[in-house]
């Protein structure tokens, strides 16, 4: 494999792996770059990482996707420690670092590690722009510690590093465990798991870290729900083209769903446009803030409301 560290920074990589993952199909770079609210440039060096880091994919290098399962445990860890765990397990696997550990080990200098990653990989970048992505990154993850006077030491805790991805993956079991409980077994088994549950999933996990922004939160069990719609539509072939967002493919399935579950969809259509949608016109121009409160209960109430119309296909009724 060829490789090329572009000049970025760790923030700037798990911004757009969970822009990448936030969107209900294939991203590109336009929208990439405004979730993650940063310029075009930055974000395209970011993704560039991200590849080369195998968090995201793209068939074309114009679309990015993810089926990463540690893109989804980063952008959903309970804190930014564990993130930065998370992080570097990813980092300690790239090839170039493993290299630039090695030959700092040796020389003991950041600059010439650094170029003969160049001259090793033979990388368009300059050393410099290796020098800073690497130790960033590295940073970031806690793989490496500054000494100063641009000195590094190599975190040897391997123990301890190893202790915190274990109680990560029991994290992320456990809120998988409680959201196929509440789903139930019919639920879990009828939707589909990469469109429907992974994302649904990583909601309820972001609403475990306190730093998680509500409007992501929503957005991710937003984006779930508008992909169980169209599995309800597939199923009873119901055609939702030109049915824009969570309300129309809702009411374009009025034979198949409930009144009351509608009136239902509604309210989780409603707080998906507020969290997504700019200013709006019926309240002079103004933008919807989206509440603490409303983000958290968010992606439970999106789960039980898919339970509903799931049971209702066997003749149970709940609300």
């Amino acid at each position: 494999m060829n490789y090329n560290i572009v000049l970025t920074t760790a923030e700037d990589v798990v911004g757009v792996v969970d822009a990448v993952l936030a969107k209900k199909e294939v991203s590109d770079l336009s929208f990439i770059s405004e979730f993650a609210d940063i310029s075009t440039n930055q974000a395209q060096n970011a993704l560039n990482m991200a590849l080369e880091m195998n968090l995201i994919q793209s068939d074309d290098g114009v679309e990015y996707y993810s089926k990463s399962l540690l893109a989804r445990l980063l952008v959903s860890a309970r804190s930014d420690h564990h993130k930065a765990t998370i992080m570097r397990f990813v980092l300690e696997q790239y090839e170039p670092f493993i290299t630039f550990k090695a030959r700092y080990g040796f020389s003991q200098s950041i600059d010439l590690a650094c170029k003969q990653v160049k001259s090793l990989y033979g990388t368009q970048s300059s050393y410099k722009d290796i020098k800073n992505t690497l130790t960033n990154i590295a940073t970031y993850a806690k793989a490496m510690i500054s000494d100063g006077a641009n000195q590094y030491i190599f975190n040897d805790d391997s123990v301890a590093y190893l202790e915190i991805l274990d109680v990560i993956l029991k994290s992320k079991a456990n809120d998988d465990y409680a959201l196929r409980t509440l789903l139930g077994e019919k639920t879990y088994d009828f939707i589909d798991n990469e469109k429907v549950y992974e994302p649904l999933s990583d909601a309820f996990s972001k609403v475990q870290n306190e730093l998680s922004d509500g409007k992501t939160i929503i957005l991710y069990a937003g984006n779930a729900f508008e992909s169980f719609l169209k599995q309800i539509a597939d199923k009873y072939s119901i055609s939702l083209v030109g049915k824009n967002g969570i309300v129309q493919k809702a009411n374009a399935l009025s034979t198949v769903i409930s009144k009351k579950h509608r009136g239902m969809i509604e309210y989780i259509g409603q707080i998906r446009n507020a969290s997504d949608h700019g200013a709006d016109v019926d309240e002079n121009g103004k933008i919807w803030q989206v509440s603490e409160e409303t983000a958290r209960v968010y992606p439970t109430i999106v789960a039980t409301i898919i339970k509903n119309i799931v049971l209702r296909d066997d003749g149970d009724l709940f609300v």
